[in-house]
Protein backbone atom coordinates (compact mmCIF):
# COMPACT_ATOMS: atom_id res chain seq x y z
CA UNK A 1 0.00 0.00 0.00
CA UNK A 2 2.83 2.37 0.91
CA UNK A 3 3.90 1.89 -2.71
CA UNK A 4 1.00 4.37 -3.61
CA UNK A 5 0.86 6.69 -0.85
CA UNK A 6 3.03 10.13 -2.52
CA UNK A 7 3.09 11.96 1.27
CA UNK A 8 4.08 15.31 1.92
CA UNK A 9 4.34 17.23 5.52
CA UNK A 10 2.92 20.56 6.15
CA UNK A 11 3.98 23.14 8.77
CA UNK A 12 2.75 26.63 9.56
CA UNK A 13 2.92 29.42 12.43
CA UNK A 14 1.37 32.15 11.91
CA UNK A 15 3.74 34.49 14.28
CA UNK A 16 7.17 34.14 14.62
CA UNK A 17 8.63 37.68 16.33
CA UNK A 18 11.75 36.60 16.89
CA UNK A 19 12.52 34.58 13.70
CA UNK A 20 13.94 31.85 14.94
CA UNK A 21 11.60 28.87 13.41
CA UNK A 22 11.47 27.22 16.02
CA UNK A 23 7.49 26.54 16.04
CA UNK A 24 7.59 24.89 12.60
CA UNK A 25 10.72 23.18 12.99
CA UNK A 26 8.73 21.34 16.00
CA UNK A 27 5.47 20.63 13.58
CA UNK A 28 7.90 19.15 11.45
CA UNK A 29 9.77 17.05 13.79
CA UNK A 30 6.62 16.04 14.93
CA UNK A 31 4.84 15.29 11.37
CA UNK A 32 7.97 13.17 10.07
CA UNK A 33 7.50 11.53 13.44
CA UNK A 34 4.03 10.33 12.81
CA UNK A 35 5.02 9.34 8.98
CA UNK A 36 7.85 7.39 10.14
CA UNK A 37 5.67 5.40 12.63
CA UNK A 38 2.99 4.61 10.12
CA UNK A 39 5.88 3.49 7.13
CA UNK A 40 4.91 6.55 4.91
CA UNK A 41 7.95 7.91 2.72
CA UNK A 42 8.24 11.54 2.61
CA UNK A 43 8.45 13.39 -0.45
CA UNK A 44 7.84 16.34 -0.30
CA UNK A 45 8.34 19.49 2.96
CA UNK A 46 6.36 22.47 2.80
CA UNK A 47 6.50 25.17 5.51
CA UNK A 48 5.09 28.21 5.39
CA UNK A 49 6.52 30.38 8.62
CA UNK A 50 4.82 33.37 10.09
CA UNK A 51 2.09 33.47 7.79
CA UNK A 52 -1.77 33.72 9.52
CA UNK A 53 -4.18 31.82 7.40
CA UNK A 54 -6.81 33.27 9.18
CA UNK A 55 -7.62 36.00 6.61
CA UNK A 56 -6.19 34.71 4.31
CA UNK A 57 -5.08 38.25 3.00
CA UNK A 58 -1.42 36.79 3.13
CA UNK A 59 -0.55 34.36 0.40
CA UNK A 60 0.92 30.85 1.31
CA UNK A 61 3.74 30.22 -0.87
CA UNK A 62 4.51 26.48 0.02
CA UNK A 63 0.98 25.84 0.55
CA UNK A 64 -0.07 26.69 -2.82
CA UNK A 65 2.95 24.83 -3.90
CA UNK A 66 1.39 21.44 -1.89
CA UNK A 67 -2.02 22.69 -3.59
CA UNK A 68 -0.22 22.66 -7.07
CA UNK A 69 1.34 19.15 -6.37
CA UNK A 70 -2.03 17.34 -5.57
CA UNK A 71 -3.25 18.41 -8.90
CA UNK A 72 -0.74 16.68 -10.63
CA UNK A 73 -0.68 14.21 -8.86
CA UNK A 74 2.66 14.07 -7.47
CA UNK A 75 1.11 14.20 -3.27
CA UNK A 76 -2.49 11.89 -2.43
CA UNK A 77 -1.24 12.17 1.46
CA UNK A 78 -0.93 15.04 3.45
CA UNK A 79 0.96 14.91 7.01
CA UNK A 80 -0.07 17.87 9.51
CA UNK A 81 -0.08 18.67 12.97
CA UNK A 82 -3.35 19.44 13.17
CA UNK A 83 -5.89 20.66 10.13
CA UNK A 84 -5.73 24.76 11.62
CA UNK A 85 -2.69 24.24 10.30
CA UNK A 86 -3.45 23.66 6.54
CA UNK A 87 -6.99 25.66 6.53
CA UNK A 88 -8.75 28.29 9.24
CA UNK A 89 -10.61 30.16 6.55
CA UNK A 90 -14.16 29.17 4.94
CA UNK A 91 -13.34 29.85 1.37
CA UNK A 92 -9.59 28.00 1.52
CA UNK A 93 -11.55 24.97 3.25
CA UNK A 94 -13.88 24.71 0.73
CA UNK A 95 -11.86 24.85 -2.47
CA UNK A 96 -9.31 22.25 -0.70
CA UNK A 97 -12.16 19.43 0.46
CA UNK A 98 -13.18 20.00 -3.17
CA UNK A 99 -9.52 19.29 -4.59
CA UNK A 100 -8.92 16.62 -2.25
CA UNK A 101 -12.01 14.64 -2.78
CA UNK A 102 -11.13 15.25 -7.05
CA UNK A 103 -8.15 13.54 -6.02
CA UNK A 104 -8.40 10.93 -3.30
CA UNK A 105 -6.28 13.01 -0.44
CA UNK A 106 -5.65 11.32 3.21
CA UNK A 107 -5.10 13.67 5.69
CA UNK A 108 -3.12 12.43 8.78
CA UNK A 109 -2.87 14.75 11.98
CA UNK A 110 -0.53 14.52 14.61
CA UNK A 111 -3.25 15.59 16.80
CA UNK A 112 -7.09 15.05 15.08
CA UNK A 113 -8.26 11.84 13.13
CA UNK A 114 -7.35 10.66 9.45
CA UNK A 115 -9.33 12.17 7.15
CA UNK A 116 -10.20 9.87 3.75
CA UNK A 117 -11.21 12.35 1.18
CA UNK A 118 -12.62 9.89 -1.19
CA UNK A 119 -15.39 9.08 1.29
CA UNK A 120 -18.07 11.42 2.39
CA UNK A 121 -17.51 10.63 6.30
CA UNK A 122 -13.84 12.29 5.50
CA UNK A 123 -15.50 15.12 3.82
CA UNK A 124 -17.89 15.78 6.55
CA UNK A 125 -15.43 15.38 9.36
CA UNK A 126 -12.58 18.25 7.82
CA UNK A 127 -15.60 20.32 7.28
CA UNK A 128 -16.84 19.74 10.95
CA UNK A 129 -13.38 20.14 12.25
CA UNK A 130 -12.98 23.09 10.08
CA UNK A 131 -16.03 25.12 10.98
CA UNK A 132 -15.15 24.26 14.61
CA UNK A 133 -11.85 26.38 14.33
CA UNK A 134 -13.28 29.16 11.94
CA UNK A 135 -15.62 29.31 14.76
CA UNK A 136 -13.22 29.85 17.52
CA UNK A 137 -10.93 32.11 15.32
CA UNK A 138 -14.17 34.39 14.91
CA UNK A 139 -15.25 34.56 18.61
CA UNK A 140 -11.55 35.23 19.71
CA UNK A 141 -11.66 38.16 16.85
CA UNK A 142 -14.85 39.49 18.43
CA UNK A 143 -13.24 39.43 22.12
CA UNK A 144 -10.23 41.33 20.56
CA UNK A 145 -11.98 43.75 19.00
CA UNK A 146 -13.50 44.66 21.70
CA UNK A 147 -11.14 45.04 23.74
CA UNK A 148 -9.27 47.45 21.27
CA UNK A 149 -12.50 49.59 21.08
CA UNK A 150 -12.37 49.58 25.09
CA UNK A 151 -8.72 50.55 24.73
CA UNK A 152 -9.61 53.02 22.60
CA UNK A 153 -12.42 54.56 24.80
CA UNK A 154 -10.43 54.42 27.53
CA UNK A 155 -7.91 56.72 25.96
CA UNK A 156 -5.23 54.42 25.48
CA UNK A 157 -2.85 54.72 23.04
CA UNK A 158 -2.91 52.09 20.03
CA UNK A 159 -0.05 48.41 20.73
CA UNK A 160 2.17 47.23 18.58
CA UNK A 161 5.28 49.04 16.93
CA UNK A 162 6.45 52.16 18.64
CA UNK A 163 5.55 55.39 16.96
CA UNK A 164 8.53 58.11 16.89
CA UNK A 165 8.75 60.07 19.38
CA UNK A 166 6.64 57.82 22.16
CA UNK A 167 8.92 55.11 24.11
CA UNK A 168 7.35 51.41 24.01
CA UNK A 169 4.32 52.02 25.86
CA UNK A 170 3.19 54.50 23.69
CA UNK A 171 2.43 56.49 27.21
CA UNK A 172 5.91 58.72 27.63
CA UNK A 173 7.32 61.04 25.17
CA UNK A 174 11.01 60.58 23.98
CA UNK A 175 12.02 64.45 24.35
CA UNK A 176 14.75 64.26 20.99
CA UNK A 177 12.67 62.32 19.28
CA UNK A 178 9.52 64.51 19.67
CA UNK A 179 11.66 67.72 18.88
CA UNK A 180 12.11 66.46 15.49
CA UNK A 181 8.81 65.40 15.21
CA UNK A 182 7.56 69.36 15.91
CA UNK A 183 10.21 70.61 13.73
CA UNK A 184 9.24 67.98 10.78
CA UNK A 185 5.51 69.55 11.41
CA UNK A 186 6.35 73.08 11.15
CA UNK A 187 8.71 72.05 8.28
CA UNK A 188 5.86 70.89 6.40
CA UNK A 189 3.71 73.57 7.26
CA UNK A 190 5.91 76.22 6.37
CA UNK A 191 6.41 74.48 2.60
CA UNK A 192 8.92 72.51 2.87
CA UNK A 193 9.07 68.90 0.77
CA UNK A 194 8.57 65.35 2.33
CA UNK A 195 11.80 64.67 0.72
CA UNK A 196 13.47 67.76 1.80
CA UNK A 197 12.41 66.78 5.25
CA UNK A 198 13.63 63.41 5.33
CA UNK A 199 16.98 64.41 4.02
CA UNK A 200 17.21 67.31 6.64
CA UNK A 201 17.02 64.20 9.31
CA UNK A 202 18.71 61.54 7.61
CA UNK A 203 21.46 64.27 7.30
CA UNK A 204 22.11 64.59 11.04
CA UNK A 205 21.92 61.32 11.33
CA UNK A 206 18.49 61.10 12.86
CA UNK A 207 17.05 57.52 11.95
CA UNK A 208 13.40 56.88 12.12
CA UNK A 209 12.06 53.91 14.52
CA UNK A 210 13.40 50.90 12.89
CA UNK A 211 17.07 52.43 12.61
CA UNK A 212 16.74 52.95 9.30
CA UNK A 213 17.07 56.59 6.38
CA UNK A 214 14.27 58.59 6.33
CA UNK A 215 12.47 58.62 2.67
CA UNK A 216 9.42 60.51 1.19
CA UNK A 217 6.95 57.66 2.21
CA UNK A 218 8.16 57.13 5.94
CA UNK A 219 7.79 61.31 6.69
CA UNK A 220 4.38 61.19 5.04
CA UNK A 221 3.43 58.56 7.15
CA UNK A 222 4.71 60.21 10.16
CA UNK A 223 3.02 63.96 9.09
CA UNK A 224 -0.18 61.99 8.88
CA UNK A 225 -0.23 60.17 11.90
CA UNK A 226 -3.07 61.27 14.72
CA UNK A 227 -1.43 60.11 16.95
CA UNK A 228 1.16 63.04 17.94
CA UNK A 229 -2.05 65.03 18.76
CA UNK A 230 -3.42 62.63 21.01
CA UNK A 231 -5.91 61.24 18.66
CA UNK A 232 -6.57 57.77 17.24
CA UNK A 233 -9.09 56.01 14.18
CA UNK A 234 -10.27 52.84 15.39
CA UNK A 235 -13.16 52.14 12.40
CA UNK A 236 -13.45 55.24 10.97
CA UNK A 237 -14.08 56.38 14.46
CA UNK A 238 -11.63 59.09 16.00
CA UNK A 239 -10.98 58.93 19.85
CA UNK A 240 -9.52 61.47 21.85
CA UNK A 241 -6.46 59.63 24.12
CA UNK A 242 -5.04 60.15 27.02
CA UNK A 243 -1.24 60.17 26.71
CA UNK A 244 0.63 63.65 26.13
CA UNK A 245 0.61 65.47 22.97
CA UNK A 246 3.34 66.23 20.90
CA UNK A 247 1.60 68.45 18.61
CA UNK A 248 -1.45 70.14 18.70
CA UNK A 249 -4.61 69.32 16.90
CA UNK A 250 -4.57 71.84 14.78
CA UNK A 251 -1.28 71.42 13.49
CA UNK A 252 -2.06 67.83 12.42
CA UNK A 253 -5.11 68.38 10.83
CA UNK A 254 -3.79 71.14 9.11
CA UNK A 255 -0.65 68.71 7.89
CA UNK A 256 -3.03 66.11 7.04
CA UNK A 257 -4.65 68.79 5.09
CA UNK A 258 -1.70 69.92 3.28
CA UNK A 259 -1.04 66.35 1.91
CA UNK A 260 -4.17 65.48 1.14
CA UNK A 261 -4.48 68.38 -1.02
CA UNK A 262 -5.91 66.81 -4.94
CA UNK A 263 -3.46 68.98 -6.29
CA UNK A 264 0.16 67.26 -4.41
CA UNK A 265 1.99 64.75 -6.19
CA UNK A 266 1.78 61.54 -4.90
CA UNK A 267 4.82 59.92 -6.13
CA UNK A 268 8.16 61.86 -4.55
CA UNK A 269 9.87 62.29 -7.72
CA UNK A 270 13.32 63.87 -8.40
CA UNK A 271 14.34 66.22 -5.54
CA UNK A 272 13.82 70.03 -7.06
CA UNK A 273 16.96 72.16 -7.28
CA UNK A 274 15.45 75.15 -8.74
CA UNK A 275 13.77 77.86 -7.37
CA UNK A 276 11.10 78.30 -10.34
CA UNK A 277 11.12 74.45 -11.29
CA UNK A 278 7.46 73.07 -11.65
CA UNK A 279 6.46 76.79 -10.73
CA UNK A 280 7.02 79.27 -13.09
CA UNK A 281 4.85 78.80 -16.80
CA UNK A 282 6.10 78.81 -19.75
CA UNK A 283 5.30 82.10 -21.98
CA UNK A 284 5.68 80.53 -24.85
CA UNK A 285 2.86 78.27 -24.72
CA UNK A 286 1.06 80.44 -22.38
CA UNK A 287 -1.65 77.92 -21.23
CA UNK A 288 -0.15 76.80 -17.68
CA UNK A 289 2.61 74.41 -18.75
CA UNK A 290 5.55 74.87 -16.49
CA UNK A 291 8.92 74.91 -16.79
CA UNK A 292 11.86 72.81 -15.90
CA UNK A 293 15.64 73.11 -15.06
CA UNK A 294 17.70 71.73 -17.44
CA UNK A 295 21.23 73.13 -18.69
CA UNK A 296 23.18 73.87 -21.77
CA UNK A 297 26.51 74.84 -23.11
CA UNK A 298 29.20 74.28 -20.57
CA UNK A 299 26.97 72.83 -17.57
CA UNK A 300 24.98 76.28 -17.55
CA UNK A 301 22.09 75.82 -15.86
CA UNK A 302 18.60 76.93 -17.72
CA UNK A 303 15.06 76.95 -17.56
CA UNK A 304 12.76 75.30 -20.31
CA UNK A 305 9.51 74.47 -21.14
CA UNK A 306 8.32 71.18 -19.88
CA UNK A 307 6.91 70.01 -23.38
CA UNK A 308 8.43 72.02 -26.06
CA UNK A 309 12.09 72.69 -27.21
CA UNK A 310 10.82 76.50 -27.79
CA UNK A 311 12.04 78.74 -24.40
CA UNK A 312 16.06 77.83 -23.02
CA UNK A 313 16.67 80.74 -20.40
CA UNK A 314 19.20 81.36 -17.93
CA UNK A 315 18.18 80.02 -14.32
CA UNK A 316 20.65 82.84 -12.97
CA UNK A 317 19.72 86.10 -14.36
CA UNK A 318 15.58 85.17 -13.64
CA UNK A 319 16.05 83.92 -10.40
CA UNK A 320 17.79 86.81 -9.40
CA UNK A 321 14.89 89.08 -10.86
CA UNK A 322 12.20 87.14 -9.34
CA UNK A 323 13.80 87.19 -5.62
CA UNK A 324 14.31 91.01 -5.62
CA UNK A 325 10.70 91.15 -6.27
CA UNK A 326 9.63 88.93 -3.50
CA UNK A 327 12.03 91.04 -1.21
CA UNK A 328 10.71 93.68 -2.44
CA UNK A 329 7.24 93.07 -1.42
CA UNK A 330 8.11 91.53 1.99
CA UNK A 331 9.91 94.49 2.54
CA UNK A 332 6.96 96.94 2.33
CA UNK A 333 5.27 98.75 4.95
CA UNK A 334 2.57 96.96 4.12
CA UNK A 335 4.08 93.50 4.71
CA UNK A 336 2.00 92.74 7.37
CA UNK A 337 -1.38 92.61 5.46
CA UNK A 338 0.10 89.73 3.62
CA UNK A 339 -0.70 87.22 6.42
CA UNK A 340 -4.36 88.12 6.60
CA UNK A 341 -7.04 85.57 4.86
CA UNK A 342 -9.48 87.58 3.60
CA UNK A 343 -12.04 84.88 3.93
CA UNK A 344 -11.62 84.93 7.35
CA UNK A 345 -15.45 84.78 9.24
CA UNK A 346 -15.63 88.88 10.47
CA UNK A 347 -12.44 89.96 8.13
CA UNK A 348 -14.03 93.09 6.96
CA UNK A 349 -14.00 94.54 11.02
CA UNK A 350 -11.07 93.07 12.36
CA UNK A 351 -9.29 94.81 9.39
CA UNK A 352 -11.07 97.99 10.67
CA UNK A 353 -10.13 97.26 13.84
CA UNK A 354 -6.34 97.29 12.97
CA UNK A 355 -6.51 100.72 11.18
CA UNK A 356 -7.34 101.78 14.05
CA UNK A 357 -5.34 101.11 16.73
CA UNK A 358 -2.54 101.81 13.75
CA UNK A 359 -3.97 105.26 13.56
CA UNK A 360 -3.57 105.66 17.78
CA UNK A 361 -0.36 104.39 18.34
CA UNK A 362 0.53 106.96 15.09
CA UNK A 363 -0.92 109.60 17.60
CA UNK A 364 0.31 108.57 20.52
CA UNK A 365 3.93 108.68 18.70
CA UNK A 366 2.80 112.89 17.29
CA UNK A 367 1.19 113.51 20.90
CA UNK A 368 4.27 112.48 22.76
CA UNK A 369 6.91 113.82 20.34
CA UNK A 370 5.06 117.51 20.90
CA UNK A 371 4.27 117.15 24.34
CA UNK A 372 8.14 118.44 26.07
CA UNK A 373 6.48 117.27 29.36
CA UNK A 374 4.92 114.12 28.38
CA UNK A 375 5.95 111.16 31.01
CA UNK A 376 8.14 108.58 28.86
CA UNK A 377 6.76 105.76 31.13
CA UNK A 378 3.14 106.08 30.93
CA UNK A 379 3.77 106.42 26.74
CA UNK A 380 5.65 103.36 26.63
CA UNK A 381 2.74 101.73 28.54
CA UNK A 382 -0.07 102.92 26.11
CA UNK A 383 2.46 101.82 23.52
CA UNK A 384 2.50 98.18 24.96
CA UNK A 385 -0.85 97.87 25.65
CA UNK A 386 -2.12 99.08 22.11
CA UNK A 387 0.41 97.18 19.99
CA UNK A 388 -0.37 93.76 22.32
CA UNK A 389 -4.12 94.54 21.13
CA UNK A 390 -2.97 95.04 17.66
CA UNK A 391 -0.95 91.56 17.87
CA UNK A 392 -4.17 89.65 18.94
CA UNK A 393 -6.19 91.17 15.77
CA UNK A 394 -3.54 90.78 13.00
CA UNK A 395 -3.36 86.77 14.37
CA UNK A 396 -7.37 86.56 14.47
CA UNK A 397 -6.88 88.10 10.53
CA UNK A 398 -4.03 85.48 9.66
CA UNK A 399 -4.12 82.57 7.96
CA UNK A 400 -2.61 79.78 9.17
CA UNK A 401 -0.40 78.60 6.30
CA UNK A 402 0.43 81.95 4.90
CA UNK A 403 1.30 82.84 8.66
CA UNK A 404 3.98 79.89 8.84
CA UNK A 405 5.18 80.28 5.21
CA UNK A 406 6.05 84.03 5.57
CA UNK A 407 6.89 83.55 9.69
CA UNK A 408 10.53 85.45 10.54
CA UNK A 409 10.34 87.23 7.00
CA UNK A 410 7.53 90.13 7.06
CA UNK A 411 8.44 91.04 10.73
CA UNK A 412 12.58 90.75 9.65
CA UNK A 413 14.78 93.42 10.73
CA UNK A 414 16.67 92.63 7.51
CA UNK A 415 14.40 90.82 5.00
CA UNK A 416 16.92 90.29 2.67
CA UNK A 417 19.18 88.42 5.13
CA UNK A 418 16.56 86.71 6.27
CA UNK A 419 15.91 85.00 2.28
CA UNK A 420 19.37 84.24 2.17
CA UNK A 421 18.72 82.09 5.20
CA UNK A 422 16.02 80.18 3.97
CA UNK A 423 15.78 76.63 2.25
CA UNK A 424 15.25 76.16 -1.30
CA UNK A 425 11.80 74.35 -0.03
CA UNK A 426 10.94 77.47 1.94
CA UNK A 427 11.72 79.68 -0.72
CA UNK A 428 9.82 77.92 -3.04
CA UNK A 429 6.80 78.10 -1.09
CA UNK A 430 7.15 82.11 -0.91
CA UNK A 431 7.26 82.22 -4.02
CA UNK A 432 4.31 80.18 -4.64
CA UNK A 433 2.46 81.85 -2.57
CA UNK A 434 3.18 85.76 -3.41
CA UNK A 435 3.55 85.80 -7.39
CA UNK A 436 2.37 84.06 -10.60
CA UNK A 437 5.94 84.15 -12.36
CA UNK A 438 5.85 83.53 -16.27
CA UNK A 439 9.16 83.00 -17.98
CA UNK A 440 9.16 84.58 -21.77
CA UNK A 441 11.02 83.73 -24.92
CA UNK A 442 14.50 86.00 -24.50
CA UNK A 443 14.61 86.54 -28.34
CA UNK A 444 16.73 84.76 -30.77
CA UNK A 445 20.43 85.75 -32.45
CA UNK A 446 23.32 86.15 -30.51
CA UNK A 447 24.04 86.78 -27.25
CA UNK A 448 21.24 89.71 -26.27
CA UNK A 449 21.62 91.36 -22.60
CA UNK A 450 18.91 90.05 -20.47
CA UNK A 451 15.65 92.02 -20.31
CA UNK A 452 13.60 92.10 -17.04
CA UNK A 453 10.73 92.26 -18.85
CA UNK A 454 10.97 89.22 -20.50
CA UNK A 455 10.43 87.61 -16.73
CA UNK A 456 5.94 88.31 -16.24
CA UNK A 457 5.68 88.33 -12.51
CA UNK A 458 1.86 88.89 -11.07
CA UNK A 459 1.46 89.28 -7.37
CA UNK A 460 -0.69 86.92 -6.05
CA UNK A 461 -0.79 88.87 -2.43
Amino acid sequence: MTDHQRAATYCRISRDDDLTEDGVTRQAEDTEALALSRGIPIQGRYQDNDISATTGKKLRPDYELLMSAVRSGEVNVIVVRELTRLWRNRRERMEGIELFSAHKVRILAVRGPELDFSHAVGRMLADVLGGMATFETDVMSERTVREIRQRAERGHPPTGHRTFGYDASGWEIVPSEAAEVRAAFDALLSGASLSGIAAGLNSRGVLNRNGRPWTHNSMRVLLMNKRYAALRDLRGQEYPGAWPAIVSEDTVRAARHVLTEPDRRSSPGPARVRLLSGLARCGVCDDGTTVTAGSKGRGQATYRCRLHLHLNRSVEAIDLTVEEYVIGRLSRPDAAALFHDEQAEGAEELRAQAVTLRGRLKALAAEFADDDEGDVTEFRTAVHRLRGRLADVESRMAHPQRARVLSGLVDAADVRAAWGMLSLDRRRSVVELLVEVTILSGGTGGRRPFDPASVRIVPRA
